[in-house]
């Protein structure tokens, strides 16, 4: 990621995939603010980008990742036409299932969630692929657990 960009949004840490998003009323609330489940949709973009970048499709006859669990923290609010930065990383994986991290930024943190994520095919889990493994390994800093 560019560094004006990082300095511009108040980014803190690594991350490995960053997007501007500009808050869209659809997004909000009644009082402006952006929805709760808003933040999770906008991250599930995120989710699509990074396994395309991997090398990998979505579709239900292959391999793909599904939300196992999640954990969110509110730290700030956000309104109508802010302009954020989404980002993501990848701190761990194991053999059928991998951990995405990922914030929003805007003057300093807004929004943080952890995902853990588990590899499916035909309804049952199964080994993440291992070109998208390898990749998660060596370009995005997974470690392997």
């Amino acid at each position: 990621m560019h560094g004006s960009l990082l300095e511009e949004f108040g980014v803190e840490g690594e991350w490995n995939i960053a997007v501007r998003h500009r808050i869209r009323w659809a997004e909000c609330d009644l009082y402006g603010h952006v929805n709760h489940a808003a933040y999770l949709v906008m991250f599930e973009d995120l989710r699509v980008e990074h396994w395309r970048s991997l090398g990998q499709v979505l579709r239900a006859d292959q391999p793909g990742p599904v939300v196992a669990k999640l954990e969110a923290r509110y730290v700030r609010a956000l309104g109508f036409e802010d302009d954020v930065l989404l980002t993501l990383r990848v701190p761990s994986l194991r053999n059928t299932s991998f951990v995405h991290e990922y914030a929003m930024w805007k003057n300093g943190l807004c929004f943080e969630c952890k995902a853990l994520l588990v590899c499916v095919q035909n309804g049952a889990s199964t080994p993440i692929p291992e070109a998208a493994r390898k990749l998660m390994i060596e370009r995005d800093g997974a470690k392997a657990g």
